[in-house]
């Protein structure tokens, strides 16, 4: 058949002119200026839609790829750390975009799994010379980080540390409580069997004492490999979940109450329970009920300490419908930062902010969860956490010690690992299985401080980024299990797909590689993002006399913006907005940080050196001004996440 004239030119079309091109995507590269604090010399990272990666420097001495939703990141870094971002959106196709998003993701999880993989050899040597110690007595086999280290988590709801004391908000209350699981006991045995629960417990003794160490497999510690590293139910893990599923039928067997400081009970107007409400909790506590009858028999082996958390909420449920108030379980982490009066006083106005911003969330997450035809454990979590949040804040108006950070979704109240019992070991296979695991976990933390190991100039926050971008550059062109790709057709793949190759060695600098970024990579634009001071200082100048405004900001005697934060190492002059200035202020800033640390000297007794430290930190952040380079920011660590509201984040 013969084509007709349109046909033809159709075809003449398809061959002359160019194909299209891949769809267009596009990723952003962040770079966060210098300051005090961590990352000291400015960061760097990677966004992707809400996820934003960077390399962090841990305390192991080696370097980690972390992720964080934007809103975190920016409200971290340019708000509590006050901190200028800077912004280069890059277009790339939709295949490159996805082969960038693929790597970064890879290398966290890869990494994810490496790093608990040392922890948990770490946890199961700790554990077996801890195991050795008890069987011995013998002080060589003693390990320091034990307490800290072997914890049962949740079974502090109910049980204190071992030798202490079990402490209970009164007589009355604990009477109640242990009456409500006596009932809850009852209905277990209705469903189960009466004598079920006796069963359980020599069933789960049974098991702690046939444990033994865990065989560890052939470790792959290569973060570019495709095979993902092995995952392994430890020995000190098994341990710890068999002996917390222990505690939690001892708690049921015998009708143990809360321990005071797990529940927070409150009577003051704002925590008063509604109508509706209380419909919820009813609803909630019935369904609670429900699943311990289910879980107390289940065989995974982490449900004890889902039986334990469950059955504190039931207890808090009770408390809250019988007192018409709510009560709810103490979520802080152990961990959790603690603030004193003498450390916030100065900041009392900021701190309203943020009771009353957490008491609005408070209100509106009550108001929801009101609103839902059942409420369920997702969202009763939710709430804890608001109001665990909102009544914690509450303390500063008294002034009283509060904690400040280290709410959970889950409680974790944790004890140490109590006298027995104990898995049925000789001294010989605990000593043979603790010289195993010692050569293993050397051998892997040196096999990841070969390619983890942080240097401030070859391995840091910004080559890494790079370093993985050259990856997932090199993916593509990989053959089976071939990975040695010539750095030639790396950057060649790089120019076709990005615009450019940034070449590592030469752009480890955070400013420099974002430059470098800006000339090479196919830009699509460029954008500087404001601090929180910056932001609040225009807005100030804006209303008031601008000249005026600036010399009354530039110091942190006469600013409005800023309290002094003794986070921060003394300062007096602000140096980011004044450039000219800049080397007369850092002379001052310097002057400052010598007198905090003379000042050091003497009150070292006091302070167990923490003036002197943060004295030395002000003369090493202060003196890069006087050669025009700036440091001294501040920061605002009251600042709620609610300013970040008017914020400027990018879509992308």
């Amino acid at each position: 058949m013969m084509r007709t004239k349109w046909q033809s030119l159709g075809v003449l079309a398809a061959l002359v002119l160019p194909s299209p091109s891949p769809a267009a995507a596009t990723f952003n590269y962040l770079y966060i200026e210098a300051s005090e604090g961590n990352s000291s010399g400015g960061h760097a990272a990677i966004q992707f839609a809400d996820d934003i990666y960077h390399y962090q420097h841990v305390d192991s001495g080696l370097i980690r790829l972390f992720r964080q939703e934007k809103a975190d990141f920016h409200f971290l870094y340019r708000y509590l750390q006050n901190r200028p971002l800077h912004l280069s959106r890059i277009e790339v196709g939709e295949d490159t975009l996805d082969l960038l998003k693929d790597q970064f993701k890879w290398q966290f999880l890869t990494q994810e799994r490496q790093f608990k993989l040392l922890d948990d050899l770490h946890r199961d040597r700790i554990f077996i010379r801890h195991l050795l110690h008890r069987l011995t007595a013998e002080p060589a086999w003693l390990d320091t980080d034990a307490a800290l280290v072997l914890r049962l988590k949740g079974v502090g709801l109910f049980y204190p540390e071992p030798g202490h004391q079990p402490q209970y908000t009164d007589n009355e209350l604990a009477r109640q409580q242990s009456l409500g699981i006596q009932s809850l006991r009852r209905k277990i045995e209705q469903r189960h069997g009466t004598g079920f629960l006796q069963s359980r417990r020599a069933q789960v003794e049974a098991q702690i004492k046939a444990l033994a160490p865990s065989r560890w497999p052939a470790l792959n510690t290569n973060s570019s490999a495709e095979k993902f590293p092995a995952s392994l139910y430890s020995f000190s893990e098994s341990y710890a979940d068999s002996l917390t599923a222990l505690f939690a039928l001892k708690a049921l067997l015998d009708a143990r109450p809360l321990q005071s400081a797990a529940l927070v009970l409150t009577h003051q107007p704002a925590f008063k329970i509604s109508e509706a409400e209380r419909r919820s909790l009813r609803q909630l506590r019935d369904d609670l009920e429900t699943g311990l009858i289910k879980a107390i028999a289940s065989n995974r082996p982490d449900w004890g300490y889902a039986a334990l958390v469950n059955l504190a909420r039931y207890l808090a449920l009770e408390s809250s419908l019988q007192s018409g108030y709510w009560a709810f379980i103490d979520d802080f982490a152990e961990t959790g930062e603690w603030l004193s009066p003498d450390q916030y006083l100065d900041h009392q106005a900021q701190l309203r902010i943020l009771i009353r911003d957490a008491g609005a969330s408070w209100q509106k997450i009550r108001q929801s969860a009101a609103s839902r035809p059942r409420l369920g454990e997702a969202e009763y979590s939710q709430i804890e956490m608001a109001a665990n949040r909102y009544n914690e804040l509450l303390k500063s108006e008294q002034p009283r010690d509060f904690r400040y950070q280290g709410q959970q979704a889950l409680p974790s109240k944790s004890i140490g690992f109590p006298a027995g019992p104990l898995p049925n070991l000789t001294k010989a296979q605990l000593t043979t299985a603790l010289s195993a695991l010692d050569r293993l976990e050397h051998s892997l933390f040196e096999t990841l401080k070969q390619s983890h190991r942080y240097d401030l100039i070859t391995r840091n926050c910004v080559t890494e980024l790079f370093r993985t971008i050259d990856q997932a550059m090199s993916a593509p062109l990989r053959a089976g299990d071939k990975s040695a790709i010539p750095e030639a057709l790396t950057i060649k793949e790089s120019e076709k797909r990005l615009g450019g190759y940034v070449p590592i060695p030469y752009h480890f600098i955070p400013f420099v590689s974002y430059q470098a970024v800006q000339n090479r990579y196919r830009v699509l634009e460029s954008r500087d993002l404001d601090s929180y001071r910056s932001i609040e200082l225009a807005k100030l100048k804006t209303r008031q006399n601008e000249l005026l405004t600036a010399l009354r900001e530039s110091n942190i005697v006469s600013s409005s913006l800023y309290q002094y934060n003794p986070d921060d190492a003394l300062f007096v002059f602000f140096t980011d907005d004044n450039l000219l200035l800049r080397p007369l202020f850092g002379a001052v800033n310097t002057a400052a940080g010598i007198g905090q640390s003379v000042y050091g000297l003497f009150s070292w007794p006091l302070d167990s050196g923490k003036n002197l430290r943060s004295g030395a930190t002000g003369i090493l952040m202060s003196l890069p001004e006087i050669f025009f380079f700036n440091m001294r920011k501040g920061s605002y660590k009251y600042l709620s996440f609610k300013q970040l509201a008017d914020a400027d984040l990018p879509d992308d």
